[in-house]
C-alpha cells in the first residue's frame, strides 16, 4: 500500500497504519508486511468469537497467496485495533483474536515480528495477560503524546492568528531590509539555544516568527548546528513549543520544528521518540527531504542499540554538526 522511503519504527506503527488510511482502522486487523514497498492489509473483526478461527485462516492464507516484497521470510506485524468505546479492560478479547492469527501465521509461513492492541490513544504489546483486570497503562500514541512544554502536537486554540500575525510582520520586515530581518531571527535563536533567554520569556509572536525562518532549508542547516549537550535540551522544548502553533492552515509548515525536534532527540539519545517527531513530519509533509534523511539515521541508531556499537549515530552525527558550525 505504501512506497514510502523511511522505516516505521515498531512503536510508530499505530501511528503510521492509521495515517496512511487517513483515519482510525477502529475494529478492524491490520497486517503490516516488511518489505519493499511496505504492504498494508485490512480486515474487519466479526462480532461472533465463533468466526475467529475462519476468518483468520481466510485473510492470513490471502495475505500469503500475495507476492513477496521482500528476499527469504516474510515478515508481518499484527495489529489489532479496539472497537470504538473499548479499552485496555477488552484486552483479553483482543488477544484472542490475535492468537487465532498468530497462528494461521506460523501455518502459511509468516513470521511475526511484531503484534499490538491498539486503542485511539495507547497501545500494548500482545500478548496481553488475560488474568489480568487491564494490561497496565501502555504506550502513549503519537495523536495522544504532550510535547516537552505540555502542549497537545496538535495546536493550541488561537495559534493560526499568531502564525498569520507573524507572517504580516515578518513581510514588512523583508521590506525594510532582508539582511536585518536575517540577523534578528539568528540573534533570536543564538538567544534561546545558548540559554541567554529561558523560554518562558518567549512570546508567540516571536515563535511564529522562529516558525517562519525555518522554513528556510539555510536556516534549518545553520540551527541544526546547535548540538552540544545543553542546547540539545533547550532545542527540544523550543521546537516542540513552535510545532504546537502548526495548525490549519500552516500545519504543513510543522514539518521544518518536527525535524528539528527529531534531531535534537536523536542527539540526546532518546531514539523512539526521535522517530516519533520524524514521522510526524512526514505525516504534515511526505517529501521533507531532510525528516526522510534523519529517518535513515534513526534506523541505524535502533541498529546501534541493538549490537552495541562502539560510536553511536548520535556522536557521528554531533562530531559532523560541530565541523559544519566551525565552517
Amino acid at each position: 500500500m505504501s512506497d514510502n522511503p523511511f522505516i516505521v519504527a515498531m512503536a510508530d506503527l499505530a501511528d503510521f497504519v492509521a495515517g496512511a488510511l487517513g483515519r482510525e482502522p477502529a475494529g478492524q486487523i491490520v497486517v503490516a508486511e516488511f518489505g519493499e514497498p511496505l504492504r498494508v492489509l485490512l480486515a474487519d473483526i466479526p462480532e461472533d468469537p465463533g468466526r475467529w478461527p475462519s476468518i483468520a485462516r481466510a485473510f492470513i492464507g490471502d495475505v500469503a497467496e500475495l507476492p513477496a516484497t521482500s528476499k527469504g521470510q516474510r515478515s508481518v506485524a499484527l495489529l489489532v485495533y479496539a472497537r470504538d468505546g473499548h479499552g485496555p479492560e477488552d484486552a483479553d478479547t483482543y488477544t484472542a483474536v490475535w492468537r487465532h492469527l498468530a497462528t494461521a501465521c506460523a501455518r502459511y509461513g509468516l513470521a511475526v515480528l511484531e503484534s499490538q492492541f491498539i486503542t485511539p490513544t495507547h497501545w500494548w504489546t500482545l500478548p496481553a495477560d488475560p488474568s489480568a483486570s487491564a494490561p497496565g497503562p501502555g504506550a502513549p500514541r503519537a495523536a495522544g503524546r504532550q510535547t516537552a512544554d505540555g502542549h497537545p502536537v496538535g495546536g493550541t486554540e488561537g495559534a493560526a492568528g499568531v502564525v498569520a500575525d507573524a507572517v504580516r510582520a515578518f513581510a514588512r520586515e523583508l521590506e525594510a531590509g532582508h539582511e536585518a530581518a536575517k540577523q534578528h531571527i539568528e540573534s533570536l535563536l543564538d538567544a534561546m539555544l545558548t540559554g541567554r533567554r529561558d523560554l518562558e520569556e518567549l512570546a508567540d509572536p516571536e515563535a511564529a516568527q522562529l516558525l517562519l525562518a525555518v522554513q528556510s532549508g539555510d536556516v534549518l542547516h545553520t540551527v541544526s548546528t546547535y548540538c552540544e549537550p545543553e542546547e540539545v535540551t533547550r532545542a527540544v522544548l523550543l521546537w516542540s513549543r513552535v510545532a504546537c502553533l502548526c495548525v490549519d492552515p500552516y500545519r504543513r509548515m510543522a514539518a521544518a520544528p518536527f525535524t528539528l525536534l527529531g534531531a535534537a532527540l536523536l542527539l540526546d539519545g532518546d531514539v523512539p521518540a526521535a522517530a516519533e517527531a520524524l514521522l510526524l513530519a512526514l505525516e504534515v509533509n511526505p517529501g521533507f527531504e531532510q525528516a526522510q534523511a534523519l529517518m535513515g539515521l534513526v534506523a541505524l541508531a535502533e541498529l546501534d542499540q541493538v549490537i552495541g556499537a562502539p560510536v553511536s549515530v548520535a556522536e557521528s552525527l554531533r562530531a559532523s554538526l560541530r565541523k559544519w558550525r566551525e565552517e
